[in-house]
């Protein structure tokens, strides 16, 4: 007698089971993705993967475990990745002290990979250990929130927070393996550390054949320009782009982010048409640049007009040019893996083709400040008939344009408040940042008229009590003005430390409108109005002072609307100074 099987019974989920599978899913899947992020950014940019996760190798005294290493000549990337929400102090310090033993029995692990890994043997044993760069890269799919004295505590490590991987995984998206240029530059790695050592290293130059304008450009301050030939190939390794969106920190950067689709477009009509561009790319030239008559003899470059044939001699270094206009042009033609369709007819092109390159040559002695200055200026005016940009963006290209001006100083201080313990990281400084605290209505309507170096009328500002050099400020030295700025942002951060103290409960609720830029425009406002009554002051002040003051700052109980800045200031000055003829 046949009895037919028991039939399977299902279980039944709640709803809060169902969610949590379903939560736990989605956490399995983000995981996965940041972990092929890693992969990609290197796998991209032409380094050679090798799988170590889950293989466990005795080194030294140690019993190590590596999520993953990557291999491009003698550079190697010895890589731990993290999924923890917040910073995991016993795990950065226990991989610290491995990577301290690999790092003391480096020649046994290079013979572990290459045992482990056998089709990898013949590479690995290429250069001596002695010649490997090592590099202990710690990713992070959340921010760490890391302190100065943290990462000088494990320096050893160096650290990836999520926005420098977001930067990092879109240029090897659009650039591929020219992207290693990119990666070089983010550990600062230079020409003659790549590969074998050569009697030639550091001193090997580009030379080519000059145009010299005879009359004058317009531009100031001893700036010269030239204008020469020079193939894509030397650009893409030569050439670095101040890119706003970057891992750098106060840096003078004001570019946007290559754009894949335009750079999709210039590949394809490089390969109908294996023409070169006729207009030209704007460089700013490192220093060591030289120039030499035609028997090779050095020339200076105020004598250049005196020679009817001249050459430039430029070093052959990484990352040594700095693009002003037209990086879309230059990284069109990246070296791309063999799978590309585009690939080999572009490598033809690469070396072929030869771009018209107009370089600005700067004065030695000229100041960061004023370099950057006249770059942004030109890149303003040839891209004043773009596409619109955003807010933030313009402030960007201002401050770096006029980087005395009101809204320029005032951005360039978000900037170091955003690294400072109050407010760290909490700016939404680029375009790869998310749901942070936006800064264009901070800069515009509030804090610019606390840095002003010009404040208007009888008022007063920061620059009113500044005991630095005020001389060497406007003639935009370098030292006067991150001295200044570090002034500012200093006393803006302890006054904020006495906000956030007195609505500790509230500072890091993301539903609260405490920093919503309502609620710090209104405080900085504030600041504004009683500075000239009560000059600068310590936190304890402001930390009495606050005491007086309390607000709803929950999303229905805060009353004030989007550019009520001004209205919620009087009840600050009123509340907390106790002074309403402040608010006149």
């Amino acid at each position: 007698m046949n009895r037919k099987p028991p039939k399977k019974t299902h279980l039944v989920l709640t709803e809060e089971q169902k969610k949590a599978r379903t939560d736990e899913q989605k956490k399995r899947r983000r995981e996965a993705s940041f972990r092929r992020k890693v992969r990609s950014v290197f796998s991209n940019a032409g380094f050679t993967y090798i799988n170590t996760e889950g293989k466990a190798m005795v080194v030294g005294r140690r019993e190590i475990e590596i999520d993953a290493v990557f291999l491009y000549e003698n550079i190697l990337l010895i890589c731990e990745d993290t999924t923890a929400k917040a910073k995991d102090k016993d795990h950065i310090r226990s991989k610290s002290e491995a990577f301290v033993e690999i790092d003391s029995n480096f020649t046994s692990f290079l013979n572990i990979l290459g045992t482990r890994f056998p089709e990898l043997a013949e590479k690995l044993e290429k250069y001596s250990s002695e010649r490997y760069l090592r590099y202990f890269l710690y990713f992070s799919m959340n921010e760490l929130n890391l302190t100065s004295d943290e990462v000088e505590m494990y320096s050893n490590l160096q650290f990836v927070e999520p926005k420098n991987l977001d930067y990092l995984s879109s240029i090897s998206q659009c650039i591929r393996q020219s992207a290693r240029y990119e990666v070089f530059r983010f550990l600062k790695i230079t020409t003659e550390q790549i590969g074998s050592v050569s009697s030639e290293s550091g001193r090997t130059r580009i030379s080519a054949p000059i145009i010299y304008p005879k009359e004058i450009t317009g531009l100031r301050n001893g700036v010269r320009v030239v204008s020469f030939m020079m193939s894509a190939e030397s650009l893409i390794k030569t050439c670095y782009v101040l890119r706003k969106d970057n891992w750098q920190e106060s840096a003078w950067l004001y570019q946007r982010l290559i754009d894949k689709d335009k750079i999709g477009k210039i590949r394809e009509y490089l390969v109908n048409k294996s023409e070169a561009f006729f207009n030209n790319v704007i460089v700013a030239l490192p220093d060591n640049t030289n120039f030499a008559d035609k028997n090779g003899s050095p020339i200076h470059i105020d004598k250049l007009s005196d020679f009817e044939s001249c050459k430039i001699e430029l070093p052959d270094d990484i990352n040594s040019i700095c693009i002003i206009d037209g990086q879309h042009r230059i990284f069109a033609h990246y070296e791309g893996p063999t799978s590309d369709k585009h690939e080999a007819k572009i490598a033809e092109l690469r070396e072929q083709l030869h771009l018209l390159v107009t370089g600005l040559v700067f004065p030695e002695r000229m100041s960061t400040i004023e370099r950057v200055q006249i770059q942004s200026e030109i890149f303003l005016d040839i891209n004043s008939n773009a596409k619109p940009v955003q807010a933030d963006v313009l402030l960007h290209i201002k401050m770096t344009k006029d980087p005395l001006s009101d809204i320029g100083l005032a951005r360039r201080v978000i900037e170091k408040l955003n690294k400072m313990n109050v407010f760290y990281d909490k700016f939404e400084m680029s375009a790869l940042d998310e749901s942070k605290i936006k800064i264009a209505s901070i800069v515009k309507y509030a804090l610019r008229y606390l840095v002003t170096i010009s404040p208007r009328d009888d008022r007063v500002s920061f620059y009113t009590y500044w005991a630095g050099d005020k001389d060497a400020l406007n003639r935009k030295d370098d030292a006067a003005y991150y001295s200044y700025i570090d002034f500012c942002a200093g006393n803006m951060n302890m006054y904020f430390s006495a906000v956030r103290k007195n609505n500790a409960a509230v500072w890091n609720d993301p539903n609260a409108k405490l920093l919503s830029t309502v609620a710090i425009n209104g405080f900085i406002i504030a600041y504004s109005k009683q500075l000239k009554t009560n000059g600068i002051k310590d936190f304890d002040f402001f930390d009495e002072k606050l005491k007086y003051f309390s607000c709803d700052y929950s999303k229905d109980g805060f009353e004030y609307t989007s550019s009520q800045y001004g209205k919620f200031s009087e009840r600050i000055i009123y509340e907390a100074f106790n002074d309403e003829s402040l608010n006149e």
